[in-house]
């Protein structure tokens, strides 16, 4: 019996011969507890590299100098409370800084009440002594410009950002299926850029050097990496945590070196090279990675070049709030094929609009079906077989029974689950 995530619980399910794709933290002896990983973040941030520490920088300001600490939105799972509290120790011993916590929404919609509370923890208080909530807005009429990249991408970033004295970066390196990976320069593109910004930096997308876990001559990278170098931080705190969420690893320091080095643990940690699989389950990993299908669809990218061409990929992943984005909807339902909403990308790039270029790219490869709370009858209408949670199994069952006609040996056929899609990059054995 293999437990999968689903929204805020678990879809029991029974696959005979079914092969768990993740990969073991007991080698690495990942597994930390909460106060391991406070360990863990604190030393990093006593330990920078690249930069002096932290309280040397802020001793360097004069007095009443305004910081701004940028942090991960609703739509991340970053331990933001243990780097918050890492960082205030520091800050602490200066109690004449002007402290704002800057959420980098890019163009998401902005947290709730209670996702502020998840995010922040006990830093979310509406008349905290020291620190203050702002929210980044992309449309905002304020935003600062700053220079235009090789790559001619008019870069605009947030006011309060642009005019603190000391601006510090939070978040956490993950994979990302075309900027490489999260975390670093992505706190400033896409995270408190202006909509214009990002929807020039994301068009680059299209060039397949933008895929997951490759930095090398990526243009996304490259683009958001000399957008953040018009308006460098002072300091960087980064983590990487495993797909339970246990954090395996902290940076802090200097932008381009916490990165790196975040990135090659990352690269290590996610990575799976295997087989193809005639029929692969793969679930996004829970709430709030499959919060909604915008996000989700990330677990669709990582993992599906690990099955056979025709074969059959199952998400699994609940979108209590729908599918996260209009241009998403609207592009899924008007372009039908993937030629047809690739050539709309080139012509015409929308926000929103990649989703149904990643999505349709996929489908071009393998037969999608979704277990989700989503209406079924627009999935089907989109090429989508549709099952509810408890229909998991009958979904394996379907997929199954449709190899059976190409393969009399069924014995010979691949079933392939991964609990965590988000988190782990099948590369197919050469």
């Amino acid at each position: 019996m293999v437990k999968i995530p689903y929204g805020a619980g678990l879809i029991d399910v029974d696959i005979k011969g079914a092969e768990l794709l993740e990969r073991s933290t007991t080698k690495r002896d990942d597994k930390r507890d909460s106060k391991d990983a406070s360990e863990v973040i604190q030393r990093a941030v006593k330990n920078p590299i690249g930069t002096k520490q932290l309280g040397e920088i802020l001793a360097a300001k004069g007095k009443g100098d305004n910081i701004v600490i940028v942090v991960d939105d609703h739509t991340r799972n970053a331990p933001t409370e243990m780097m918050l509290d890492a960082l205030a120790e520091e800050i602490g011993q200066h109690k004449d800084k002007n402290v704002s916590l800057l959420v980098a929404c890019g163009t998401h919609p902005p947290p709730s009440t209670g996702d502020l509370r998840r995010i922040l923890g006990k830093y979310y208080r509406h008349n905290h002594s020291q620190f203050k909530v702002m929210i980044h807005d992309c449309d905002a009429h304020d935003l600062v410009y700053v220079g235009t990249t090789a790559r001619g991408t008019p870069v605009r970033l947030n006011r309060a950002y642009m005019d603190a004295d000391i601006r510090i970066l939070t978040g956490d390196i993950t994979l990302h299926y075309y900027a490489g990976f999260g975390g670093g320069r992505k706190s400033i593109l896409p995270g408190i850029a202006s909509r214009e910004t990002i929807r020039k930096n994301h068009a680059l997308l299209i060039d397949e050097r933008a895929r997951t876990a490759n930095i090398e001559d990526n243009p996304v990278h490259l683009d958001m990496s000399e957008a953040a170098s018009f308006a460098p931080p002072d300091f960087v705190l980064n983590t990487v945590a495993d797909a339970s969420g246990d954090v395996v690893a902290a940076y802090a320091g200097e932008l381009n070196a916490v990165f790196t080095k975040g990135a090659a643990v990352a690269k290590e940690l996610f990575l799976h090279k295997t087989g193809l699989f005639d029929v692969l389950v793969v679930s996004a990993g829970g709430f709030p990675k499959d919060r909604n299908l915008y996000q989700a669809t990330k677990a669709i990218q990582n993992c599906y070049q690990a099955v056979v061409p025709g074969g059959g990929l199952i998400l699994v992943a609940e979108c209590r709030e729908g599918i996260g984005d209009d241009y998403f909807e609207e592009w899924m339902n008007e372009y039908k094929s993937y030629e047809a909403v690739e050539e709309a990308i080139r012509t015409n790039f929308v926000l929103g609009g990649h989703k149904a270029f990643y999505m349709r790219k996929v489908m071009k490869r393998v037969q999608l079906s979704i277990v989700s709370e989503l209406d079924p009858d627009m999935l089907v209408r989109w090429g989508i077989q549709s099952y509810k949670p408890k229909s998991l199994s009958a979904a394996v069952e379907m997929e199954l029974k449709d190899r059976y006609k190409d393969n009399k040996d069924n014995d010979n056929l691949k079933i392939g689950i991964v609990r965590n899609g988000l988190d782990t990059l099948l590369v197919p054995k050469e």
